[in-house]
């Protein structure tokens, strides 16, 4: 199964680059407050919404990131670990998988082409867990490697379950 979720090492690196992001985003903001009374209006119209639309959009991935823990998937569980623990997740229980890309959350540390995936999984009672997967910039879906491989996961362990299940039920009658 070819999972590339993020290890904690990853993880590490993700929250110390998100950091950096953050203080160049408010370096950017001070320096716009410095240079607002010499700017023109045309200059202002252009700069100050792109700048809220960068500013939107790492807050939206700073919170996702916040909700992300590192994955992996064994003896058909997703096992999610985070400093409150570790929580294993019966693939059955698995409803959907979905993706989406990073636009901040760079791995520099490797090259400028390696993004993340934030990868949601929805359970059977509507509780959405998240975790991190490697992506490529223009991959489409987000980290489809992963999304596959644990799509199919969850159609084996749902397979299998739904089989044990069958036979047991005839085994039941037979008896």
């Amino acid at each position: 199964m070819d999972t590339r979720f993020l290890t904690l090492m990853e993880f590490q690196s993700v929250y110390f680059y998100k950091f950096i992001t953050l203080a160049i985003l408010v370096a950017v903001g001070v320096l716009l407050l410095f240079a607002l009374p010499e700017m023109k209006r045309a200059e202002m119209a252009v700069i100050i919404p792109v700048l809220f639309l960068l500013w939107g959009r790492f807050a939206v991935e700073y919170v996702r990131v916040n909700k992300c823990g590192p994955a992996f998937i064994h003896n058909d569980e997703l096992v999610i670990t985070r400093d409150q623990g570790h929580r294993q997740i019966p693939l059955t229980s698995i409803r959907s998988v979905a993706s989406k890309h990073s636009l901040f959350m760079v791995r520099r540390y490797r090259s400028w082409t390696d993004h993340l995936a934030f990868v949601q999984v929805t359970l059977n009672n509507g509780e959405r867990v998240f975790t991190l997967a490697e992506s490529a910039v223009f991959e489409y879906p987000a980290g489809k490697k992963t999304l596959s491989a644990v799509q199919a996961a969850v159609l084996a362990a749902k397979t299998k379950s739904l089989t044990s299940r069958q036979q047991n039920h005839e085994a039941g009658r037979s008896a």
